[in-house]
């Protein structure tokens, strides 16, 4: 396995482990299935990200899991919002894992043909899986619990991103001393 010595330059899944190890990203490794397993947590969004390191086809996967189990009878719902919000997306990646009934954001990373990517390439993608996935979660979970139809998941998750933006208006003290 090919390490590099740049703490910059990611040309291996070492490197990768190394980097979120000089980062002190908690995370558990898996180094015969060349994944990491990192907690994350963002507004509503408490779950984990896979990344996996795939040499062979060149990729680095990052695979942020959305904490919401499909049920049986929402599952074509569910697949055809998939589709409405990923077709809307600048950068589309929501996925259903039909056999488990679970909803990932899923990005990848080409390797090649560099042979490496930079630490801040890892970083920008982890952190866009995660907003991601925890800024369509509401839509999502509403698709889920039947509360809005997949026609109407894109205005509804346009809803969402406006409610985002609003600022918070500020408290009243609760108490003048």
């Amino acid at each position: 396995m090919t390490t590099t010595t740049d703490k910059n330059s990611i040309a291996s899944f070492q490197d990768l482990v190394n980097l979120l190890e000089s980062d002190g990203v908690p995370h558990q490794s898996d180094v015969a299935g060349m994944m990491v397993q990192i907690p994350t947590q963002r507004g509503s969004l408490d779950s984990v990200m896979l990344i996996r390191w795939q040499k062979d086809d060149g990729v680095i996967q990052f695979i942020q899991a959305l904490p919401l189990t499909i049920p049986d009878d929402k599952l074509v719902a569910t697949v055809d919002a998939v589709t409405r919000l990923n077709h809307v997306l600048a950068i589309p990646g929501f996925d259903v894992n039909h056999d488990r009934k679970l909803l990932a954001y899923r990005l990848y990373l080409p390797i090649h043909p560099r042979g490496a990517v930079s630490a801040v390439e890892i970083q920008a993608m982890f952190s866009l899986a995660v907003k991601s996935a925890s800024e369509l979660l509401p839509v999502l979970a509403r698709v889920v619990a039947g509360q809005v139809k997949p026609e109407e998941v894109v205005a509804d998750a346009q809803q969402e991103y406006a409610k985002q933006a609003a600022p918070t208006p500020a408290a009243p003290p609760s108490s003048m001393y």
